[in-house]
């Protein structure tokens, strides 16, 4: 008899279940908005041996050590690091189908990268002098994702869904602040420059939550990006490197 208890009224509790926006997936259009925690990175793809290659000594002209002492400069270590930011965005979904959707999702990101670069300054003694240096590049990026979003079925008020897309960008802030003026009035870039647009391949998953009013999804997805961004290969911050390329994670909390 408690077995037969503990059998039946689970599956009443189920039946009696609240469905919330039970229609929802027949609408033909939906749009809502987007806000998330970001990390970007880079994807660096360096010259073999770089570390071996002397980079002439002018071409850091910041440095620390007067070109007539300084014989040549080696770079022998790059690191990316990634910091937080943050992106928003706003949403209009098409059905495509039962269980298909397409989303365009125009967004603002903001993030700072940073690079260090371990490099070794030759002087003309044959001294070697060894220091450590971090660029910070900041990034705002204007991005226009276009995903196909496939649905499994609802279960109650529960959803699961993975996307697939492209996500053509445009950086705002790539070339902000790079250029100073030394003691002479020339003007010399001191950062790591890149090139303003990218386009990237998208790929990540997510859980649709329905409530009365709205329904909710949380998403995490990777985006990788297809173009070499790298400018100014004879620059000391980017002579050692053959390819650099855009690279992001993204976590959502999206309302539609």
């Amino acid at each position: 008899m408690l077995l037969l208890t503990a059998t039946v009224i689970p599956a009443q509790a189920q039946r009696r279940a609240i469905r919330y926006l039970p229609n929802y997936e027949n609408e033909p259009y939906h749009f809502g908005f987007l806000l998330a925690y970001n990390q970007m990175m880079y994807t660096i793809k360096t010259i073999e041996g770089y570390e071996n290659i002397a980079q002439p000594a002018d071409s850091w002209p910041n440095g620390p050590y007067s070109i007539p002492t300084t014989a040549c400069l080696y770079v022998y270590n790059i690191e990316t690091r990634q910091t937080p930011g943050f992106t928003v965005g706003i949403i209009g979904s098409k059905r495509l189908g039962r269980y298909f959707d397409l989303r365009f999702i125009p967004s603002l990101s903001f993030a700072e990268r940073k690079m260090r670069y371990d490099i070794n300054i030759k002087g003309v003694d044959g001294s070697d002098n060894l220091m450590t240096i971090t660029k910070s590049i900041g990034t705002t990026f204007v991005e226009f994702p276009l995903h196909i979003k496939y649905r499994s079925k609802r279960y109650n008020n529960i959803g699961m869904y993975i996307i697939g897309g492209v996500n053509p960008k445009l950086d705002l802030a790539s070339q902000k602040d790079n250029k100073e003026t030394d003691i002479d009035g020339n003007e010399f870039i001191n950062n790591l420059v890149t090139k303003r647009f990218d386009c990237a391949a998208e790929l990540g998953a997510g859980l649709d939550i329905y409530n009365q009013w709205f329904k909710m999804g949380i998403e995490i997805k990777m985006s990788y990006g297809f173009l070499n961004i790298m400018k100014n290969p004879a620059f000391i911050y980017t002579a050692p490197i053959d390819q650099l390329r855009n690279k992001l994670f993204q976590f959502s909390i999206i309302v539609e």
